[in-house]
């Protein structure tokens, strides 16, 4: 009998691990989320929806397919322009849902706007959406009353905005080399968010006294989520905010090749905006700036 029990025992662990990689989808308001995929099954959902390369899509629509984590095998891919662009791919429709969520974010703050301008006040639930703005985002006054309200909604204006894609995804690739960066592959974290003085992250193979480790994410939107809050809030990004600003002032879209350079001192990487500006340019990331999510179409045979 424990024989038996201790065979059945050991037969459930071996299947664990292909428990494990199982590939899970679920679908709701036009996403699909995907989780512990492969490349290959990966490819066959992309293909099932002619997601087959980044550029040149019909109506430049990206098709709303967010993957938790990057493929299993994605590190086994041997060609680097194949994986290259399919880490592109994987990475944009994750950017177009954050800035969907941004975009919102922003509106709301505009119709607040209009709302001061016309009345010179705001109700007090309309006061409580501004001050919870401006909290997420780091602004801060001692201002009371309207003053407060005005300054809040001047500084919010400069940092509640769509980063572009391309930004998102040449960053991305910098920090985690592509998606194969051990940080990548162990922490869900394209661009190495640091956390400090704590035993919660994954501790660094170098540096090991330094005080910090990299932040876990739960999934690659999550991560992106962050660097979006950090680019959006962090005063070292000031010079990009005026950037972005100033190109929107020029043109109907924001390009990341028109704000790179003032990038420049926001990551530790020698020459980031450099690198930055000429990654999106070899592969033509104003595709993705020009991008919109398309929701998924549940006739599709």
């Amino acid at each position: 009998m424990i024989k038996k029990l201790l065979f059945f025992l050991t037969f459930l662990l071996l299947l664990s691990p292909l428990a494990k990689a199982e590939m899970k989808i679920t679908e709701a308001g036009g996403i699909i989320y995907i989780k512990k995929t492969t490349v290959s099954e990966l490819e066959n959902i992309f293909k099932k929806h002619k997601y087959l390369r980044f550029r040149g899509l019909d109506d430049n629509a990206y098709p709303a397919i967010f993957l938790s984590t990057l493929p299993t095998d994605f590190s086994e891919i041997k060609s680097q322009k194949y994986r290259n662009e399919l880490f592109i791919r994987i990475l944009t429709p994750l950017a177009l849902k954050i800035n969907e969520e941004i975009s919102n974010e922003r509106n709301t703050l505009l119709r607040l706007e209009r709302k001061f301008a016309q009345n010179g006040t705001l109700s007090s639930n309309e006061t409580e959406k501004l001050e919870t703005l401006a909290l997420k985002y780091d602004v801060f006054t001692r201002l009371k009353g309207a003053n407060r309200i005005g300054y809040l909604l001047e500084n919010l204006k400069q940092r509640v905005d769509i980063i572009p894609p391309s930004i998102f995804v040449a960053a991305a690739a910098m920090e985690s080399n592509w998606g194969t960066s051990r940080v990548a592959t162990l922490a869900n974290s394209l661009y190495k968010e640091k956390v400090w003085y704590t035993n919660e992250g994954l501790e660094p193979l170098e540096n090991k006294d330094d005080g910090y480790r990299f932040k876990i994410f739960n999934s690659l939107i999550d991560s992106m989520r962050s660097f979006a809050l950090t680019f959006n809030s962090n005063k070292m990004y000031e010079p990009v905010w005026l950037a972005r600003a100033l190109s929107a002032k020029r043109h109907d879209t924001v390009l990341g090749e028109s704000i790179a350079y003032a990038l420049a001192t926001s990551s530790n990487l020698p020459n980031f905006a450099g690198i930055l500006n000429y990654t999106a340019a070899f592969y033509d990331f104003m595709s993705l700036d020009l991008g919109h999510l398309k929701r998924i179409n549940n006739n599709v045979p």
